[in-house]
């Protein structure tokens, strides 16, 4: 395994694999960028080609190329290693790698995707019903090499086709449950069916290309529902999968932008026509993680949703995520009520013209409030103050600025009457705008938590810690809050025994400070976001020694003041227990 280690190191550079993730910039002998760990403006992740090591010197997170694939792809050493080999073509020995290291639960899971991915592509080309959907596909306007580059494949109308193969292929039934491919009435017995019935198959691929999800569309007039996306599994979350990332990373890069639709069929069928720098969020509104992810290999994004109510209010929630992270925002216009696959199967290259020529998000805003309002009335004008000015909180001065320049033209309005609009104008309980805000206070607010702080919201957070803390946890020098949350939690493990998952908080001591409990839930859950239970373990125990440290620290400086005070009182028997106990402590 040294080996391969050592001739991928000497192929691969720190710097060519974290500029795949990262946009760096060079800064003296050393690259730097915004860290892709943890969500940040000022670049404080520093990549050094001499030492082929990167760093983040605000959350202390990085190492060599191994570390930073393990860490940024959050998968294990062996995995990182497939993935740096395949990128430089260094073929690894299977037979001696398997010997040295088990395969892991994500590798199992991986595989049963990837398997089932074989077999909705065989459906598609060598059955009668598949060829009826690839001739679908065909009438939408896919090539087979695009067909076969997104490995798209067809769900047969089978209550027993895939189950059969996969657990012949070694998946066990388990796998195949929670990987949303079977079904079954009564886990206990052998009562198990195909979940994807009668489907057009989307596979969804991390961005290192393996298959961790899919996307089932229904082919049926009365099926339900039109999509059946899989379920959250170890391989996937789909917070945190773009569809198409895959593909279009390396154009994302190039291009310094990236085209963020809504559809399957709007990623592929435009990559088809040669606009190859877009992805979809996966089966769900776009999340943080997502636009963290889009962050680190571009802050230009143009969007193209569908242009219904729906499709409008996904862009106003896109909007509000994206400004929160400083990233520019564009929206194409002019597609006539189509999404985007329909407009390139009739305009093909059309399309690239509607993207390069994409609008500031709010002059799009300003422009379509205004079409929906009659400005020449004073109620039509109020309106349309009111619905856009949430959308200038959060803007930098130079920002706003040139915003209201366009919006008091629009209008004809005096700038200082909007500027003054602004300053009185509060925002509604429920807008995106308020609540990116408040978010942005609890964070604040969260950032100045102490260690003991710290132990306790990721046990709040992560019930499964409490098993090994309460071990090492000294009631002796906690604070009395801590204490009373230590034994309610105690009291509730003690109960539950073996039965134990979760806290209740909505009883004892739990339930009368619950505001600081779920502020402190919150920022465990945000910091330690993705975090397997080995590394919050290890997290929880480093914080526990941490505060031990800093709480001998503190007493043994009490101590030496106590000592210099007896000395003056010339207090011998109290100066003799001080120095005991200063030594007690220096020994422990």
């Amino acid at each position: 395994m040294a080996d391969v280690v050592d001739d991928i190191k000497s192929r691969l550079g720190i710097e060519e694999v974290v500029s795949q993730y990262v946009q760096l910039k060079k800064f003296g002998r050393n690259l730097k960028g915004l860290c892709p760990f943890h969500g940040e403006k000022t670049p404080s992740f520093v990549v050094s080609p001499e030492k082929q090591i990167c760093h983040c010197f605000g959350c202390n997170k990085g190492g060599d190329i191994f570390a930073f694939i393990q860490e940024v792809e959050g998968v294990s050493f062996v995995e990182s290693m497939h993935i740096l080999a395949d990128r430089c073509g260094i073929k690894i020995d299977e037979d001696k790698l398997e010997k040295k290291a088990a395969k892991s639960e994500k590798d199992i899971y991986f595989k049963a995707h990837d398997l089932a991915c074989d077999f909705f592509e065989q459906q598609l080309y060598t059955t009668s019903d598949g060829k009826k959907v690839l001739d679908y596909l065909y009438r939408r306007g896919l090539k087979d090499e695009t067909i076969k580059e997104f490995r798209l494949g067809f769900a047969p109308d089978k209550y027993d086709e895939l189950y059969p193969v996969l657990l012949n292929k070694g998946i066990s039934k388990e796998v195949l449950l929670k990987s949303g491919f079977v079904s079954s009435k009564n886990i206990g017995t052998d009562n198990v069916y195909d979940k994807y019935r009668a489907r057009l198959m989307f596979p969804i691929l991390d961005a290192v290309g393996r298959v961790c999800g899919f996307g089932g569309r229904a082919l049926k007039h009365d099926q339900a529902p039109k999509y059946l996306n899989s379920p959250e599994n170890p391989v996937y979350n789909k917070s945190r999968v773009l569809y198409g990332l895959h593909h279009s990373k390396k154009y994302i890069k190039e291009q310094n932008q990236i085209v963020l639709v809504e559809g399957y069929f709007d990623v592929i069928l435009p990559y088809q026509a040669g606009i190859k720098n877009l992805v979809a969020s996966s089966g769900t509104a776009l999340s943080n993680e997502q636009v963290r992810i889009i962050k680190r290999l571009t802050t230009n994004v143009v969007t193209s949703f569908d242009t219904d109510s729906a499709g409008i209010e996904a862009t106003k929630r896109a909007y509000v995520l994206f400004q929160n992270e400083d990233i520019q925002v564009k929206t194409v216009t002019g597609i006539d009520k189509k999404d985007p696959a329909d407009f390139v199967l009739e305009h093909g290259d059309k399309f690239k013209e509607l993207v390069d020529k994409a609008g500031d998000f709010l002059s799009f805003m300003i422009s379509k409030v205004i079409g929906d309002n009659d400005i020449t009335s004073l109620t039509g004008r109020r309106k349309v103050v009111k619905e856009l000015l949430p959308y200038y909180h959060g803007m930098s001065p130079t920002t706003r600025d040139f915003c209201v320049k366009e919006l008091s033209q629009r209008l004809g309005m005096n700038e200082q009457h909007l500027y003054e609009e602004i300053e009185s104008y509060k925002l509604p309980s429920g807008h995106p705008m308020r609540q990116a805000a408040e978010m942005s206070e609890v964070k604040a607010v969260a950032n100045k938590l102490t260690t003991e702080e710290l132990v306790v919201a990721l046990i709040l957070e992560n019930p499964t810690l409490f098993e090994n803390a309460k071990k090492t946890i000294d009631l002796g020098i906690v604070t009395e809050w801590t204490k009373n949350v230590y034994n309610d939690l105690l009291e509730q493990y003690n109960s539950a025994r073996e039965n134990f998952k979760n806290w209740n908080f909505e009883i004892g001591f739990l339930s009368q400070d619950k505001e600081k409990i779920d502020v402190l839930r919150l920022y465990a859950e945000e910091l330690y976001n993705g975090f397997s239970h080995e590394a919050l373990s290890a997290e929880v125990e480093k914080l526990i020694d941490r505060y031990k440290k800093d709480r001998k620290t503190k007493v043994l400086s009490e101590l030496q003041i106590s000592i210099a005070e007896a000395e003056k009182a010339d207090n011998r028997d109290q100066l003799k227990t001080l120095l005991l106990e200063q030594q007690r402590l220096l020994k422990s």
